[in-house]
Parts: C-alpha cells; sequence; structure tokens
C-alpha cells in the first residue's frame, strides 16, 4: 500500500513538473516570431508584419503571466524568509510542491546562469521586466519599414529593438540593429549621421582603440618595402570581427571626405581583421594547414563554400583590395602592387580578382 501510494505521489511530481516544463517551451512568440521569419524569407510582408506584432504581444503576456507566478509565490512568509539567493528560495518552493514558479526561474538560470544574475531573485525579476520586450521582433517589423521604404517607422523599430538590445537572445544581432540604422542614414543621405552610427558600433572595439596597433601597422604599409606585403600579414591580427563592415565603410567615407591618412587606417583595420577571422577558421577545419604566405591563404579558403559566402557578406574579401587601393593611392605603391597581385591570382571571389587587375593596369603592371 505505501509503494502504491509513493508510485502516485511520484507521478504527480513528475507531471507536475513536466507539464510546467512544457508551458515554458510552449512559447506562443517563438512560433509567431519564426512565422515571422518564414513570411520574410518568403517575401510576404504582410504576414511577417502580423506574426512580429502578435510575437511581442504574446510575449508581454507570457512574461507578465510568469511575474505574477513568481511574485506570488515569493509573497509567502517562508519564501521571503529564505532570502534573496537562488538555492535557498528553490529548496523552499519544491517543498511546498510551487513546481511551476521553480520551473520558470530554473528556466532562467538556465538561458543566462546564476552569474548573470548575481545570484539574486530581485535582479532576475529586473530581468524578467525588461524581457517583456521583443527585440527580434521589433527589428523585423523594421526591415519591413525599411524594404518599403519608410525609414522613419523602420528607424523608431530598430531603436526600440536597440533599447533593450540586453535581453536578444543572440546578444551578437545588436550588431546588425545598428548597421541597420547607419545603413538608413545614408538612404537618407546624412553621411555625418551615418558616420556616428557606424562608430557606435566601435564602442566596444579594443582593436579600434589600440593606437598602438594601428600606428605599427600604418608603418609597416609606409615602410613601402617589396616585403612590406608579407610583414603585415604576418606580424598583426585583430579580432573585432562584428566591425569589419563598419571598417570598410568609415574607409569610404573618410576617402570621400579627402581623408586618406584615417581611410587608410580603417582599410588596415578592416583587412587585418577579416584575415584573422578566415585564418582561425582554417586552423578549425584543418589541422594540417599553416599560415607561409597570402597565396596559400587564399586557396585554402577557397575550398570552404561557406567561408568565401561569409567573406562576402561582412565585405571581408573588398578589404583587401580597399587596403590596397588606399595604399597605393598613398604611394606606397610596393606594398599594394604585392597585395593586387596576390588578389588578382587566387582570390577565391572572381570579382574582386578582376578589380585588382584592373588596379594593376591603372598602375601600369
Amino acid at each position: 500500500m505505501k509503494k502504491t501510494v509513493l508510485f502516485f505521489i511520484l507521478s504527480g511530481i513528475c507531471l507536475s513538473i513536466f507539464a510546467a516544463d512544457k508551458k515554458q517551451k510552449n512559447d506562443e512568440s517563438v512560433v509567431a516570431y519564426r512565422n515571422a521569419i518564414e513570411a520574410m524569407d518568403a517575401q510576404d510582408y504582410g504576414k511577417a508584419l502580423k506574426y512580429s506584432e502578435d510575437a511581442i504581444l504574446y510575449r508581454k503576456q507570457r512574461i507578465e503571466n510568469q511575474i505574477n507566478t513568481v511574485k506570488n509565490s515569493l509573497s509567502a512568509k517562508r519564501v521571503q524568509a529564505a532570502g534573496d539567493r537562488f538555492d535557498p528560495v528553490l529548496n523552499v518552493l519544491n517543498s511546498r510542491k510551487e513546481y511551476e514558479t521553480a520551473n520558470i526561474i530554473n528556466y532562467y538560470l538556465k538561458k543566462k546562469g546564476k552569474e548573470y544574475f548575481e545570484d539574486s531573485i530581485n535582479n532576475l525579476l529586473v530581468y524578467m521586466e525588461n524581457s517583456k520586450a521583443f527585440p527580434e521582433a521589433h527589428k523585423v517589423i523594421g526591415d519591413i519599414y525599411k524594404l518599403e521604404g519608410e525609414y522613419q517607422f523602420a528607424e523608431e523599430y530598430y531603436l526600440m529593438a536597440l533599447d533593450k538590445a540586453d535581453v536578444l537572445d543572440i546578444p551578437d544581432e545588436k550588431y546588425e540593429i545598428l548597421y541597420m540604422l547607419a545603413d538608413i542614414s545614408r538612404l537618407e543621405g546624412d553621411l555625418p549621421k551615418m558616420e556616428v552610427r557606424l562608430l557606435n558600433i566601435l564602442a566596444e572595439d579594443t582593436n579600434y582603440r589600440d593606437s598602438a596597433l594601428k600606428c605599427s601597422m600604418l608603418g609597416t604599409i609606409s615602410g613601402n618595402k617589396k616585403d612590406s606585403m608579407d610583414k603585415f600579414f604576418n606580424l598583426y591580427r585583430a579580432n573585432s570581427y562584428n566591425s569589419i563592415n563598419a571598417y570598410n565603410q568609415l574607409a569610404e567615407y573618410y576617402r570621400s571626405e579627402g581623408q586618406d591618412s584615417k581611410a587608410l587606417e580603417f582599410a588596415a583595420l578592416s583587412s587585418i581583421t577579416s584575415f584573422t577571422r578566415i585564418i582561425e577558421i582554417l586552423y578549425s577545419r584543418n589541422s594540417t594547414y599553416e599560415y607561409t604566405d597570402l597565396s596559400s591563404f587564399y586557396q585554402e579558403a577557397a575550398f570552404y563554400d561557406d567561408v568565401v559566402t561569409w567573406g562576402n557578406k561582412t565585405s571581408a574579401w573588398k578589404s583587401f583590395n580597399i587596403l590596397a587601393r588606399y595604399a597605393g593611392e598613398a604611394g606606397y605603391t610596393n606594398f599594394s602592387r604585392e597585395l593586387l597581385r596576390v588578389i588578382a591570382r587566387f582570390a577565391p571571389e572572381t570579382y574582386w580578382q578582376r578589380d585588382a587587375v584592373l588596379q594593376l593596369e591603372k598602375m601600369g603592371n
């Protein structure tokens, strides 16, 4: 008899935990958001807009319900007596069979980690309040308005997404939003504002703030010896990968403004950052590969279609050509020629090979 009773008690506990866990996973806001992405891919912007708005509404309702559930449980004297730390509170909740609340808390702990909340229930509640927003869905709406040329509305939604960037499921998506804002400024012809927004992308970029690195790179380029190009790619590394496209855009902007020194500086940052990221991928894919020179680097990269695609998406391949052009225009022709000759023969994209050939022809090579 005791075994039978124990079986039913344990079964009830398991079912409660399963039900709470299923409730966490059955997130209507995520389903609506995925539908919005699928509609965007199908270029059905009306449906994408509706699904995005649904996602925002469902997310708000879901988090508000979670907050109310947690706060109701925390109001009990026994739970209050457990303090603000997670383990004591969870122990009391489980002893009181408040599995739904415990499961909500564990969901966020699994998502972000105890250290993120500094082991504080109150900090978790603050995070949950911010999580009522759905920045990914706001970004989709911004994308729709941008595609339709409604730049003011697009900017509003991008700014809303950016304001809640700390609850993005993929933190690096913040950079994509910043790039979209910069692109809106460009489309509206407000280039100074575009510059500011591109520089905002570099706000946490340690390589951009590293004056010694930039000075050394420009020193190697301006040395303008026959081996300067080889030295450049042997000596320097930079890992601010989200900044590559911003470097290129700023390089082109400063060149158009006649600020040639700054243009070359950003071109150098862009190319060495692109190079660093790609070579890291090559090392991870091929354990026998060792960097010897830029030509073999290009040849190895060409084996991987996803690497080539990534280089196009981030303007990484473009960065090498920009560097060669700006170095040549600054009078560092040895550096420029050596780089262009490698690009013309070995770059994995025909477009940039042809660009290098045209540059060489203009230099009389």
